[in-house]
């Protein structure tokens, strides 16, 4: 009975040892996991355990070795990653700094609109209220209107000067042609002139008179009030032109105007009409045909070039009426 007795003591002994290792075993795991170590070598501790207790320790230590390795292949990739990507993060952060940056330039004190304005009559988008846009608009309104009501090509004007011969002049004398000469005086005002009207005709810019053969005579009708250009021609010497083909006026385009076709025979011309403009509150007062005249009569010294030996450039749907009527026939030269 004594014997018994001592057995179990023994077997209490030996259960309560285990119980005590277990949880001294369960607590060096929790030390481990919260220091961030992997518990690879924790059942070295252990005596006497089982398969199926030493294969559940692996299996955690196998997860979180893994979870480790992938966290560290996370950091390596984003190391990676910011070497492109630092450009774009840089323009960013420039970006927000240049927005914290600003200085508020208009105060709301309930005005009815702080934004961009385009005026109804001359079409001009403008900033109300900014002193530099304020003003841009009001002298572009100002040229804007005096080219509407009949100031010519962008409102240009022609003050009499040196240079300047007059040639004709109107019955009511409301206008006169003057013919330019040449000369330091005249030549800056040939070539403003020219730019306008390249302007209006859609011309490239120089064309009329940077890509002509031969020299350039400026014919200008200016009105009376306010020494406006309402008219201009520009001509030169040639030699050969082309006549176009019977009944061009019916050939007409819906974008490019009329369409003139010529026969491809050269013939003699004297006179080249590089360019003729008359502003269209100006037209239908004989002020072309008198610059026309002119062009004939001053081209050759001593002799009046006949209409027919006149030549004119591609001209516009309104310029083919022109020659149409000025040279009185169904054809005429183009060059």
């Amino acid at each position: 009975r004594f014997k018994m007795i001592l057995q179990s003591a023994a077997r209490a002994t030996r259960g309560g040892d285990r119980a005590r290792d277990a949880r001294a075993d369960d607590d060096d795991d929790d030390d481990d996991d919260a220091r961030g170590r992997t518990p690879t070598m924790t059942y070295a501790r252990r005596r006497k355990r089982g398969r199926a207790e030493t294969a559940t320790e692996t299996r955690r230590a196998t997860a979180s070795a893994t979870k480790s390795r992938a966290a560290t292949i996370a950091r390596s990739t984003t190391r990676e990653g910011e070497g492109g990507e630092g450009k774009a993060r840089a323009d960013a952060r420039a970006i927000e700094d240049a927005e914290k940056r600003r200085t508020q330039m208009c105060l709301d004190l309930g005005q009815s609109s702080m934004r961009h304005a385009t005026c109804a009559r001359c079409g001009l988008v403008y900033a109300k209220g900014d002193p530099s846009d304020e003003k841009t608009h009001a002298q572009y309104h100002a040229k804007f209107l005096a080219n509407a009501n009949g100031g010519g090509a962008g409102a240009m004007t022609l003050k009499p000067g040196e240079g300047q011969s007059a040639v004709w002049e109107s019955e009511d004398g409301e206008a006169r042609c003057v013919a330019l000469d040449g000369g330091k005086a005249t030549k800056s005002a040939i070539e403003r002139v020219a730019r306008g009207i390249e302007r209006e005709l859609n011309m490239p810019e120089d064309w009329i008179l940077q890509q002509a053969k031969g020299a350039v005579k400026a014919y200008v009708c200016v009105s009376k009030k306010g020494h406006r250009v309402v008219g201009a021609l520009f001509a030169e010497k040639i030699a050969r032109a082309y006549r176009t083909l019977p009944d061009v006026k019916n050939a007409t385009d819906a974008t490019e105007g009329t369409i003139v076709s010529h026969g491809g025979v050269a013939e003699k011309a004297v006179c080249g009409i590089r360019a003729v403009w008359v502003h269209s509150s100006a037209r239908r007062a004989g002020l072309a045909r008198a610059m026309l005249n002119a062009a004939r009569a001053r081209a050759v010294p001593g002799y009046v070039v006949a209409a027919a030996e006149c030549a004119f450039t591609q001209p516009t749907e309104s310029g083919t009426a022109l020659a149409l009527a000025y040279c009185e026939s169904d054809t005429f030269l183009v060059y």
